[in-house]
């Protein structure tokens, strides 16, 4: 299966293909990850293998938007984590509007000879601002 996703040569690259990959589907997510990529989330602390959190993600859904805010970068020798605040609108059901889920992310992406790809993902859910 061929994608629209590519491997990006930047950090900055990688953040915003996350984003369109999470409203696409699961194998544009898969490009952009590490074979062994280990995800942390869930309102329980669920950790996930690669396919796991691929298969466990698409059970709830398909995301329609995506955004993020607050992000900060840290990048060295070839590692760079990014953390924000990120908004997701997820249809659960045609008949509802998408379900907004808001989350805290850190996300850890490794330089490859392929471009930079996610090794680690912790998505900690938070309570909308007052």
């Amino acid at each position: 299966m061929t994608t629209d996703v590519r491997v990006p040569d930047t950090v900055a690259q990688a953040e915003a293909a996350w984003l369109v990959a999470i409203t696409k589907g699961s194998e544009e997510r898969r490009e952009l990850m590490l074979p062994d990529c280990v995800v942390v989330h869930g309102p329980v602390g669920n950790v996930h293998d690669r396919e796991r959190f691929l298969s466990y993600d698409a059970s709830m859904g398909p995301i329609v938007e995506a955004e993020t805010s607050a992000v900060t970068c840290l990048e060295r020798g070839g590692r760079a984590i990014v953390t924000c605040f990120q908004k997701m609108r997820v249809r659960r059901s045609p008949d509802l509007p998408p379900f907004l889920v808001q989350a805290v992310a850190t996300r850890l992406w490794f330089s490859t000879d392929e471009g930079w790809r996610l090794g680690h993902m912790q998505l900690s859910r938070r309570q909308p601002p007052a």
